[in-house]
């Protein structure tokens, strides 16, 4: 301790203070390492505040939100000269509890799992405790006692997570070891002490290197990006494969425009429906594991639509894969927001996106030429089920990676509770989004079936949808960059539902004069308004876990409500008796589209 002590000085007098006036020492470490005995200690010897990250943790898995919401009430406030406070949590209700007032100190010794990130550069000397893994298990249990060990797994994933993405062990400038025999040690990026500095005998030095970490375990960042790509590509075939069969399908099965929208109604109303579900399913089972699950049902579905002539198999195939798409869809993102560093998030939600619109663009492309090749339109739609058996096999290493190495911290939050009801921005943007997928899926299930009505053949159909679908690569990915630049993302969004209201207005009036065109003025459309509709739900949140609670909600709003869109236009066209009257009412939907769009400014209260 008097070596640490005196190291400990030695930075805060070099660095200053830098969080305003406030001088931070940060100790952090994984749970049963010593770190509330050594920062109490260290506390005393410097006489500094010291605080307790375990009194702000919101829940046990909130860390990365008690990271947020402590940076921003702690560090924040001192930077700005601010009186502080930091988040509680109210462990008997499970609920956020009130912000507790900090009182004002020149010292600060911030202890507790996740303080690096917490106190960030604003900290003048960085330290990390740590200890063999059962040796740590032993002391965490001997201190919090059964309730501890019940949560000991699932506290481990949150450390690891919290350190996969923000500063860590790496990052520190002491390191001690506190198993016994052992001796404080520092990292290499501190600035070395005296060559004549003193010794403890039989230990290291406070000037030797740090042995490296132990490496993460968890699967390859290339195998992951396998994975997504892998399962991407199945997200949206099973939808844009149906449309241009659906005439065929109507002349073998007899079945009403009504009852032809539910087939695309199903996978939507699946996604909304079951968005909290799979949210809980995977903390429960670990994300990795679920994908896995997913995919089988998204195959088994699939295939079970190779006996489409019989007509409950044509359904119940098409709620089974959809099932899959729901659970897979709701989990992916916490996947790739947890496998990649920040800097590269962005690049593997880019890829996932390019995969996804990649896929249902082709299956829109070859689904007639694919019923003439292999002799019906029931086989056309089992096809896709051997793309997600590809994307099983291509996805299980992942899996297996996750498992063997115990990385099992994949999962998100639980967002299953606690919905943001009472956000008038949750419901803004979850009102946006519902109108804007409603518009996606009716167009999706009516713009091929519309140009077969107007004579053209079922190939070409399928092409302009595959050309609608297609439009989406560019918009879809340039649209959230956009948002970065303009600053206000109303202006993206306008400029988007003004080319969707061009295009539908265009197929409504005149189908014929440019249906290209309008295909592509609807992919543009409906692929940035969808992709800068997923930016606000990470803008809009107030932190991470946040996020996962705000994206359940405007799932389960909006999916639901636009999974009626496709039956809902094909009443429209069985009363009208023609299919240009589904266009006028979309050209109206776009509208108010425009006027939720206007309402979405930066400025609207955060997400809690």
């Amino acid at each position: 301790m008097d070596d640490l002590r005196d190291e400990v000085r030695r930075l805060v007098a070099e660095r200053g203070a830098r969080a305003g006036s406030v001088t931070v020492v940060a100790v952090d470490g994984p749970s049963g390492s010593g770190k509330t005995t050594l920062a109490a200690r260290l506390g005393d010897d410097l006489g500094a505040l010291v605080l307790h990250v375990d009194d702000m943790h919101q829940g046990w898995t909130g860390v990365l939100e008690t990271v947020d919401l402590a940076r921003a009430s702690l560090v924040s406030a001192w930077v700005e000269g601010e009186p502080a406070s930091h988040p509680t949590w109210d462990w008997d209700e499970d609920v956020a509890g009130p912000a507790c007032a900090v009182p004002r100190a020149d010292l600060v010794v911030l202890e507790g799992v996740g303080a690096f990130a917490i106190a960030g550069d604003s900290a003048s000397a960085r330290v990390w405790v740590e200890a063999p893994d059962d040796e740590r298990h032993v002391r965490a249990i001997a201190r919090d006692g059964e309730v501890f060990e019940r949560h000991w797994d699932e506290w481990a994933d949150q450390e690891r997570r919290l350190w996969r993405v923000s500063s860590g062990r790496t990052d520190a400038d002491l390191a001690v070891d506190t198993a016994e025999g052992a001796a404080p040690v520092h990292s290499s990026p501190i600035p070395p002490v005296p060559h004549d500095r003193p010794t403890l005998p039989g230990h290291r030095s406070l000037t030797d290197p740090v042995p490296p970490p132990t490496p993460h375990t968890g699967p390859p960042l290339w195998l992951v990006v396998l994975g997504v790509v892998a399962v991407s590509l199945s997200m949206r075939t099973l939808m844009t494969s149906l449309p241009p069969l659906l005439p065929r399908i109507r002349e073998d099965l007899g079945l009403s425009s009504v009852w032809l929208g539910v087939l695309t109604t199903l996978p939507v109303l699946c996604m909304g429906l079951l968005a909290p579900a799979s949210a809980r399913l995977g903390l429960r089972l670990g994300v990795a594991r679920c994908i896995s699950i997913a995919m089988v049902a998204v195959a088994a579905g699939n295939l079970v639509r190779t006996l489409g002539h019989e007509v409950p198999a044509l359904y119940l195939g098409t709620l089974c894969a959809g099932a899959g798409i729901a659970l897979a869809g709701t989990l992916l993102p916490g996947m790739v927001k947890a496998s990649f560093p920040p800097g590269r998030a962005g690049l593997a939600t880019g890829l996932q996106m390019f995969a996804m619109m990649g896929g249902a663009a082709v299956a829109a492309a070859v689904s007639v030429p694919l019923a003439g090749a292999l002799g019906d339109w029931d086989l056309a739609l089992g096809f896709w089920g051997l793309l997600a058996v590809v994307g099983l096999a291509l996805w299980l290493p992942v899996d297996r990676a996750v498992h063997h190495g115990g990385d099992h911290d994949q999962h998100p939050p639980d967002s299953s509770h606690r919905l943001p009801w009472r956000s008038g921005t949750a419901w803004c943007v979850a009102g946006f989004l519902a109108v804007q997928s409603w518009q996606f899926y009716s167009s999706l299930a009516w713009l091929s079936p519309t140009y077969v009505g107007h004579g053209w053949e079922a190939q070409d159909a399928g092409l302009l949808l595959s050309v609608f679908t297609g439009a989406q690569f560019v918009s879809g990915l340039v649209g959230p960059a956009v948002t970065d630049r303009v600053g206000d993302w109303r202006v993206p969004l306008v400029a988007a539902a003004l080319c969707g209201l061009a295009g539908q207005a265009g197929v409504w009036a005149a189908p014929d004069a440019a249906p290209w065109v309008w295909a592509v003025l609807l992919g543009v459309a409906q692929g940035a308004s969808f992709a800068i509709g997923l930016v606000l739900l990470v803008r809009y949140a107030g932190s991470p876990a946040a996020a996962a609670r705000f994206t359940a909600m405007a799932f389960l709003v909006s999916y639901t409500v636009a999974s009626m869109g496709p039956t809902t236009m094909g009443a429209v066209r069985d009363l009208s008796g023609d299919y240009s009257s589904i266009w006028l009412v979309l050209a109206v939907l776009m509208l108010a589209q425009l006027g939720l769009a206007l309402l979405l400014r930066p400025s609207r209260p955060p997400v809690r």
